[in-house]
């Protein structure tokens, strides 16, 4: 411990991560809450199926007016206090949706839970470069991003054995699961509280890059500069691409495999297969690309591999076969997001990479609504009695295609391991 304090690394990053890593799982937890029981909520509640998925479709179209600023604030007041914000917000508002007879109210509640999540999930890389080294980014970046994957895998397994146990014809029983969550949130309020430093003694190495960026004001100028980095601006694109097809994919899943003869039960099995392989992909591929310390070509891997899985989940008819291309697609597609996140934040430094990470994911979730919603246009204009969306499948290979391309226009120097961060002021 000694040792790892003199070196720029405190080993109380790990706890200070973990800390982090509960924040954000909640969140999506309580993101999917009935999205996993829909058609249940529905009859509990008495509302449309419309009324169901907008509670959860609140989370991305809030995401978009809410990232930029929360980004602002976390670069101003730490990554500490953005979670803290975000964590509050969640803790409060989940406790409304308790009145499971008045839709007005659990949608407020979302709402409000929803204002809460870019604090959040925005605060990971600037939580990374407060606490961890340049040649950790990556990886730690990957961990605190496999928090969320985990909480999606825990909400869609968890949420409906709770509902069967408490009685599926009960509205009460929704109540108690509320209940539940809710007091989760206050525990992890609690525990990032006492757990989460706002900073190490010792600064934690970062290379010459960062270092420089460290000393950038946060301002009009230096947000105006961040648009006109061109790696920045790339990453935008294939962000924007890649979240999105993503997004697109696991929202229509179902109803991408019922023409080939799947159930929806083995859809969502697959959905999860797909969500675990990825979990797998955010420790192994960001550890290499460490250990490397090179970025764009674990970027390009993964829209390459992206492109003949999905071609080969549109056309394929087997379902075993299915999943065995959804875990590959999984591995490669979702590990691609925290070495994204990496890269941007040592293309803009240290002082904006919280702006920079909203930017990012504002565009991710934006992504996600606009590609949905095509490959739902595509897939009624082409084949709309027989259901088929192997041509909206079709357009999304060609989409990351297009994020290969755009790939390549990267530019990516060599990285020095022995730059010491220099404490400005």
């Amino acid at each position: 411990m000694p040792q790892e304090e003199t070196n720029g690394r405190s080993g109380y990053r790990w706890v200070v991560l973990a800390a982090y890593m509960l924040v954000a799982a909640l969140t999506q937890l309580i993101w999917l809450n009935y999205a996993a029981i829909t058609s249940q909520t529905q009859n509990l509640m008495g509302v449309s199926e419309f009324k169901v998925v907008l509670l959860a479709t609140m989370f991305p179209l809030v995401y978009i007016p809410v990232s930029i600023p929360a980004g602002i604030i976390i670069d101003r007041k730490g990554y500490r206090f953005g979670v803290l914000v975000g964590a509050l917000f969640m803790a409060v508002f989940s406790f409304l949706r308790l009145a499971a007879g008045n839709y007005t109210l659990v949608l407020i509640g979302m709402i409000g839970i929803s204002i809460g999540q870019p604090f959040v999930l925005n605060s990971i890389t600037k939580m990374v470069t407060t606490w961890f080294s340049t040649d950790e980014s990556a990886l730690a970046t990957g961990v605190a991003t496999l928090s969320l994957f985990v909480g999606m895998i825990i909400a869609l397994a968890l949420t409906p054995a709770l509902l069967k146990g408490f009685g599926e014809t009960q509205l009460s029983s929704l109540r108690w699961i509320v209940l539940i969550y809710s007091l989760a949130a206050v525990v992890v309020l609690v525990l990032f509280a006492i757990l989460a430093r706002p900073a190490p003694a010792i600064p934690p190495k970062r290379t010459e890059k960062d270092i420089t960026g460290g000393e950038v004001s946060i301002s009009r100028s230096s947000f105006s500069a961040i648009l006109k980095l061109h790696n920045f601006r790339l990453l935008c694109l294939i962000i924007l691409i890649g979240n999105g097809a993503f997004v697109g994919l696991m929202q229509l899943i179902e109803k991408i495999l019922a023409p080939k003869g799947i159930n929806s039960s083995t859809a969502g099995n697959i959905g999860a297969v797909i969500v675990v392989a990825g979990v797998i992909g955010c420790i192994a591929l960001p550890s290499l690309s460490d250990s490397v310390m090179r970025r764009k070509p674990f970027v390009l891997l993964a829209a390459a591999a992206s492109i003949p899985t999905i071609l080969l989940i549109g056309g394929l008819q087997s379902t075993a076969l299915i999943f065995v291309t959804g875990a590959f697609l999984g591995f490669f597609l979702l590990s691609a997001l925290p070495i994204v996140l990496a890269f941007s934040e040592e293309t803009t430094g240290a002082a904006l990479t919280g702006t920079a990470t909203s930017i990012l994911l504002l565009l991710g979730n934006f992504g996600g609504v606009v590609i949905t919603l095509i490959m739902e246009g595509i897939k009624g204009a082409t084949g709309g009695t027989s259901g088929s969306f192997f041509w909206a499948m079709l357009f999304l290979a060609i989409l990351f295609v297009v994020a290969f391309l755009i790939g390549l226009g990267l530019r990516e120097e060599p990285k020095k391991r022995e730059a010491p961060f220099i404490a400005v002021g």
